[in-house]
This record gives structure tokens, C-alpha cells and sequence, in this order.
């Protein structure tokens, strides 16, 4: 458990890592919150604070709207290919950087800590994740404050935009109480 903090009904998440089991990888291909499209990006983060992106494509488009991501979560691939121009524009997103490893599949106990650290940060943050950053999604909507809003991709079809509201939270402590440890 992170120190200094109130206990959550995620605290139990930090001490193991956590593995997707097959029957709710389909459950997963369903949004968490309303899926928007281009310019409605925008509108849809309204005055959320802070403002998350999960995924590269979703954190760069994001900023080309003028509204850089307070936190943002890449991996350098979009697609599951690494893709060396990716990397070179993501440079520019956040002053301070975090590292971690997250296999495909899973959420480590490390990337608990890590996101916890970010969301504590004064600074904009990108975390560089080696792996996989799909499933982070759910460690940020579980450590976000209700005031958030979390953003993250669904591959051709546009972007996800969740508010960490309590519902939200409910939801997600739901999927994570069904992975596996």
C-alpha cells in the first residue's frame, strides 16, 4: 500500500501482480465510458483535472488539440508495432518521465506504485511503459481522483473517455476482482 495515503478499496491491488483471464478479454473490447471521435475530444474532457491518456495515439491526438495530458501512459507502439516516429513526437509530452514494465496481459504491482507516483507529481508526467500499457487504464481510473477524466483508445474506432466518478471506480474494482493473481 502506498504510503501516506487513505486506505482504498484498491489497496489489496498492490501487493500482486495481476493477470487478464480469457473470459473477460471480451468483456474489455466493451468501453468503460462514452467513445468520441475527433474534435469531440474536447468537449468530452470539458473541465476534468487531471486529464489521463492511455495509449500513444490517444495521448498525441489529444495534444494536437491544444490540451496536453497531465498524465500520460505510452508505450512507443501503436497497434502493437513499435513505431520510432511515435517515440520522437511523444518526447515532447510531459516534463517529468516514470518507467515501468507490464507484460501484455497484465498489471504489475509496479505499475501500481508508479501511477501512484505520477498522480502525486506537481509536473506533467509520461510514463514509458516496456510491455504492454492497454490494461493501465484500469490502475488509472482506480487511483484517480473523482475529478478525472481518463482517456484511452479503441483501435479504428476513436477514443474513450471515462470520468473516475465513483461508478466508474465500482466498475473497475469489479474487473480487477476477476483477474487473476
Amino acid at each position: 500500500m502506498p504510503t501516506g495515503s487513505s486506505p482504498s478499496a484498491f489497496d489489496e491491488f498492490f501487493e500482486a501482480d495481476l493477470r487478464l483471464p480469457e473470459n473477460l478479454r471480451e468483456l474489455l473490447r466493451w468501453p468503460l465510458g462514452p467513445l468520441v471521435h475527433g474534435p469531440d475530444v474536447i468537449p468530452a474532457v470539458g473541465t476534468a483535472s487531471p486529464v489521463v491518456t492511455v495509449g500513444d495515439f490517444c495521448t498525441l491526438d489529444l495534444a494536437a488539440r491544444g490540451r496536453s495530458p497531465d498524465i500520460a501512459l505510452v508505450d512507443f507502439k501503436t497497434k502493437r508495432e513499435e513505431d520510432p516516429e511515435l517515440r520522437e513526437a511523444l518526447q515532447r509530452i510531459g516534463r517529468k518521465v516514470l518507467r515501468l514494465a507490464n507484460p501484455a496481459g497484465t498489471i504489475t504491482r509496479e505499475a501500481w506504485a508508479v501511477v501512484s507516483e505520477a498522480f502525486k507529481s506537481e509536473e506533467r508526467v509520461r510514463v514509458e511503459v516496456r510491455g504492454e500499457e492497454d490494461l493501465l487504464a484500469l490502475v488509472c481510473l482506480a487511483l484517480a481522483p473523482d475529478s478525472a477524466a481518463v482517456l484511452y483508445g479503441m483501435p479504428s474506432q476513436g477514443v474513450v473517455v471515462v470520468r473516475a466518478d465513483p461508478a466508474a471506480k465500482e466498475k473497475v474494482l469489479g474487473i480487477l476482482r476477476r483477474m487473476e493473481r
